[in-house]
């Protein structure tokens, strides 16, 4: 090979292959660097710089071809194609390779290169350093002393210091002696150390031997035997185990992952609770361009706390795209009794879970006659879970339901015919099928200041009633045409308001409304109820939900709404409205379908209040005004106070005169007044300590629903978190549970615990994750 001399520098340059991954790391005394849990910046940075990697240094040449090796060095000896030694600020390049050494012996003849006395080699975003390392150039293989490395990877970062690392050859090697941790240079709080760790790029899987977490320079977990993923992706293995503490004792679950296939897997989730039993999870997850899902549950086989054995929960979700324009999919819930959410889960959770949804739907869309159409089928029954006194009502099943709309516009009429036939199937009550037919056209004339949206329909309704009881089977029908006219205006200016500047708009907006009157006690009541009464039902030509009851209408609404925009994006950061409806008939349709009559001609009038009043400081308020008897019906307002993430303090107060506030024996609600409060915070304690706190109480029956408390604590320099949360909540009218969470989050790496995110979340608004909110 040719070679070229100079004095300063010397170069080599030669078409022999540097090697593969030296994945040698270094270290001197194998230290990462503190262990002091209590971490700070200023002592991070100096920790950093006692454990800082050198610099690489590059000669500045000229690209070399592909696969070329140079060597640049203040002295150069030896015999060229035999042995080349290099020393004094030694530099070598391949490709994306940089080697810096004090010296190098380059054996040519066996292609083996020796440096020393500290070496530095960055490759592929990573760096390595130590004292000594040998590298066979052909093979690939090769030993490293005192070895640190240093690499990121997607945001991701990693160091680690091993006594020895060997290059084995095809991507493989093995460090001795090692640890490593996903912190910052210098921080070791936490780190994971192993007698040894073999790894294989190939295969893309690594082994570690006795290793163990060490937390705080105390070892905290140990395990004889783990393999682990090294290039990101999944790895069949144990998971880290979840842990709390409650009403109902210890509760432990240690998950196991299964990497089945590149597109479906599985998680199986042996756990016990020490005052119950042990039980069982699995979920099997699958995804296909066309169609993904999930199918999980958990079993119990006895239970030491409870009448039922054998409990279970199973749930399977589908979702399937059959073409570009038919779609399809399945949700299936069950649970093995009515006290299973009341035993296991929270009170969100049972109020979300006493219908469990069984159904399978089919959605088709697709151009017709110029216009869009939409079609969608589904069969759907309940499994419907009693309450704490045995009753329950359950919903009817459709079985099916075939719904069909079609739109278009012409002339610029917005042209819209809805169909809907609904076979209603029930245990204990009349069943029969419903077919609903709504065509419409709706007018849509606007400009940059006002629009004005007539509508006009007929919505017609016909039953086939089955035999129950003793009612004879029948058939029924409804016809009520529909008129109503929207129409609204936009005024802006200027505003000016605590120092800043907005685009405040004025919006007056009035809505006409006309329905014949037409008693409909005859007719069964599948599906309807009453909407909530709030500043949106001003302007909904049907104050029931679903297609049995329509109310009657002769009636104008009007309201006026103000909002403060950004003037620089148009975003919205404040509204507020109020608004009131007039009668101009008495006539009224009952949800069981009778005709009475209002005692005045004007409806209630409410109004609302939400947004943002200062950067800190939002506000949420909705009233409800009943001016017949003078007095409120209902209120709720909230204020949150939140200059910056992590800090926040939220108080919130609700009313209602007349509210549900739980099921009867009987099957019939218990009204009553409803009042409660509010109050959440999250506050921090000390710079890196952080308080969160939520109390929500019932003043009437003068107990608490809830009380949260807990602290969240993030180490300075951000490489772990840890939060212990308590909770006591109410579960039914006579029963409560405890629970204690605690979690300790290691950076990029994994939860140990049962993190309580989601439960804070729901608890305190504005929540902020603790580690992502600290300041350095």
């Amino acid at each position: 090979m040719a070679r070229l001399f100079s004095l300063k520098p010397l170069v080599l340059a030669l078409g022999v292959g540097f090697g593969a991954a030296a994945t040698a790391q270094a270290a001197g005394d194998l230290s990462l660097g503190s262990t002091c849990l209590n971490c700070s910046p200023e002592k991070l940075r100096n920790e950093a710089e006692a454990h800082a990697v050198p610099d690489i240094k590059r000669s500045g040449e000229e690209p070399l071809p592909a696969d070329y090796t140079r060597i640049t060095a203040d002295r150069l000896e030896g015999q060229t194609n035999i042995k080349v030694r290099a020393e004094g600020d030694v530099i070598i390049e391949r490709n994306d390779q940089i080697l810096n050494a004090q010296w190098v012996d380059y054996d040519q003849s066996l292609e083996i290169v020796r440096a020393g006395n500290t070496f530095t080699l960055y490759q592929n975003g990573s760096t390595v350093s130590g004292s000594t390392v040998e590298y066979n150039l052909a093979e690939g293989t090769g030993i490293s002393h005192n070895a640190r490395l240093e690499a990121e990877h997607e945001g991701r970062r990693l160091q680690s210091v091993s006594e020895t690392a060997e290059m084995q050859g095809d991507g493989r090697y093995k460090l001795t002696n090692t640890k490593f941790n996903t912190c910052e240079r210098g921080d070791a709080s936490w780190y994971i150390q192993a007698k040894s760790i073999e790894a294989d790029q190939n295969s893309g899987i690594g082994v570690a031997k006795h290793a163990s977490l060490v937390f705080g320079g105390v070892p905290v977990l140990y395990t004889p035997w783990a393999d682990f993923p090294i290039n990101g992706n999944r790895k069949s293995g144990l998971l880290v185990p979840t842990l709390s503490i409650g009403s109902d004792g210890l509760e432990m679950a240690v998950p196991y992952y299964l990497n089945l296939a590149p597109n479906y897997d599985a998680t199986v989730t042996p756990g016990f609770i020490s005052n119950r039993g042990a039980q069982l999870g699995g979920q099997f997850r699958y995804l296909d361009p066309k169609f993904a899902g999930k199918i999980e549950g958990t079993w119990m086989p006895d239970d030491k706390r409870s009448k039922h054995n054998n409990r279970y929960r199973a749930q399977w979700e589908h979702r399937h795209q059959f073409t570009d324009r038919l779609s399809g999919g399945i949700d299936f819930h069950q649970v093995s009794d009515d006290d299973y959410y009341r035993d296991f889960y929270n009170r969100d959770d049972i109020a979300r879970n006493v219908n469990l949804n069984r159904q399978a739907w089919l959605n088709y869309n697709s151009r017709l006659l110029d216009g869009f159409f939409d079609g969608y089928f589904t069969a759907q029954k309940y499994q419907t879970l009693a309450n704490a006194d045995g009753y329950k009502d359950e919903p009817y099943a459709l079985m099916p339901r075939f719904s069909a709309r079609w739109q278009k516009s012409i002339s610029g009429a917005q042209v819209n015919v809805f169909s809907q036939f609904t076979r209603f199937d029930h245990d204990s009550k009349q069943a029969g099928s419903r077919v609903v037919l709504y065509p419409s056209v709706k007018w849509d004339l606007h400009n940059a200041w006002g629009y004005l949206r007539p509508k006009i329909g007929v919505h017609a309704t016909y039953y086939d009633l089955d035999k129950f009881e003793k009612k004879n089977a029948r058939t029924l029908s409804r016809t009520l045409p529909v008129f109503n006219i929207d129409g609204g205006l936009t005024f802006e200016r200027k505003a000016s308001l605590f120092g800043n500047n907005y685009v405040q708009t004025l919006e007056p907006r009035l809505f006409y409304n006309y329905i014949p009157t037409k008693s409909q006690n005859d007719l069964p009541n599948f599906d309807s109820s009453e909407n909530s009464f709030n500043y949106s039902q001003l302007f909904r030509e049907n104050l029931y939900s679903g297609n049995d009851r329509i109310n009657s209408a002769n009636s104008v609404s009007t309201a006026v709404q103000t909002r403060f925009l950004n003037p620089n994006n148009g975003a919205e950061l404040f509204r507020a409205g109020i608004g009131q409806k007039f009668y101009l008939k008495n006539d009224n349709v009952l949800l069981d379908g009778s005709v009475d009559r209002y005692t005045r001609n004007r409806s209630d009038w409410v109004a609302f209040a939400n947004g943002k009043v200062s950067n800190s400081v939002s506000v949420d308020t909705d009233v409800h005004y009943n001016q017949n008897l003078k007095r409120t019906e209902s209120f709720s307002t909230g204020v949150r106070y939140s200059p910056e993430p992590g800090k926040v303090l939220s108080a919130r107060y609700k009313y209602g005169r007349n509210e549900k506030i739980y099921l009867q024996k009987n099957g019939e609600y218990f009204y009553d007044k409803l009042s409660q409060i509010d109050l959440a915070a999250q506050w921090p304690l000390t710079k890196n300590l952080y308080g969160v706190a939520r109390y929500n109480h019932e003043i009437n029956v003068k107990k608490p629903l809830e009380i949260l408390a807990g602290v969240e604590y993030k180490s300075g320099c951000g490489c772990w978190s840890a939060s212990v949360v308590g909770q006591r909540y109410v579960t039914g009218l006579n029963s409560k549970k405890n629970a204690v969470f605690f979690n300790l989050q290691l950076k990029d790496l994994s939860n140990i615990g049962n993190n309580p995110f989601e439960k804070l979340r729901l608890a305190i608004p504005g929540y902020s994750k603790t580690n992502e909110v600290v300041k350095q």
